[in-house]
């Protein structure tokens, strides 16, 4: 009876799953005699094993070169809880119960024999085949590639900072792309494609807030920069989750970043009651294409611009286009 199994979320094999069964142990590599192929650079030809037993399943790492990874930290031997993402070379595999596997199955180990650690359990399987087939504008099949929906940019940054990975990670949603540039785990730089103003620190907070599409990590580009983005990732991912934070809570009235504001017809305030601040920013905001736009030309704190906004909005001074 299956009581776990690992669906790989990203990398060559993506797409497939691969049962864990209780009593087990489960040896992963480059090596044939391994329960689990994995034919990739990165992996060591023994480099890890899965125990399964009293209903749980437990990682432990054989040595490896390059390391084994849960939820972005490096680790020895560690014991799973079902929805950890587990990173070997390009492969993210997320453990979940059976009852929630799709049953498409990579690879089927085979009736094991009790053997010792230097030899591995049970008889030669057949290496692991490539994925399913996905449909066009799906992932890409070689490289770590995945969707947003199944491993978040915020879990995929933090995964590469431990790892130390270097590369271009590319984004590509239904209305956008981005661009973020790695540097041994450290986000360097960032563009989104609709707006090519739109780069460093604040590109990275507007890809951190997309939930669905692609992503797929390029060799690393042979680009130098004028200004590199300084803080450490978690710094940048924490300033980011900060601001969504304090936008969802700014409350009726404050515009979206990509909203565009027009002179409220017919007015419902007095342009006399308002300060020559207050003047200046509705003045900017006509001219600007967009709140981000905006944000950008006028620099300062973004929640205070909004909010200031809101109130602008509010008092029937703006409107949204």
């Amino acid at each position: 009876m299956v009581d776990w199994v690992l669906r790989f979320i990203s990398g060559k094999y993506q797409g497939g799953e691969f049962p864990l069964v209780e009593g087990t142990e489960y040896f992963v590599g480059r090596s044939s005699e391994c329960a689990l192929v994995l034919v990739e650079d990165m992996i060591s030809r023994q480099h890890a094993k899965f125990v399964v037993g009293d209903g749980e399943v437990t990682l432990v790492d054989l040595g490896s070169t390059n390391g084994s990874f849960v939820n972005g930290e490096r680790v020895n031997t560690q014991t799973l809880r079902e929805g950890d993402r587990i990173l070997f070379g390009t492969s993210i595999i997320r453990l979940i119960a059976a009852s929630a596997a799709s049953g498409v199955a990579v690879q089927q180990p085979r009736q094991q024999q009790p053997a010792t650690q230097a030899t591995l359990l049970g008889s030669k399987p057949d290496e692991l085949t490539s994925p399913p087939q996905r449909p066009a504008g799906g992932t890409v099949s070689g490289l770590m590639s995945g969707l947003l929906e199944e491993v978040s940019l915020s879990d995929l940054l933090q995964l590469f900072s431990s790892a130390r990975k270097s590369g271009l990670l590319r984004i590509q949603t239904a209305d956008d792309g981005a661009a973020i540039y790695l540097r041994d785990g450290r986000v360097i730089h960032a563009e989104i494609t609709s707006r090519p103003e739109l780069s460093g620190e604040r590109a990275a907070y507007r890809a951190l807030t997309w939930s669905h599409g692609t992503f797929v990590l390029e060799p690393p580009a042979q680009r130098t920069f004028a200004a590199e983005i300084q803080m450490s990732t978690e710094a940048l991912m924490m300033e980011a989750m900060r601001l969504m934070d304090e936008r969802d809570n700014l409350g009726r009235g404050a515009p979206a970043l990509t909203d565009s504001l027009l002179l409220a017809k017919p007015l419902r305030g007095r342009l006399a009651d308002l300060s020559q601040d207050q003047l200046d920013l509705l003045q900017s905001a006509l001219e600007a294409d967009t709140v981000e736009h905006l944000i950008m030309q006028l620099g300062g704190d973004e929640i205070e611009t909004l909010q200031h906004l809101g109130q602008l909005i509010n008092g029937g001074f703006l409107t949204r286009r």
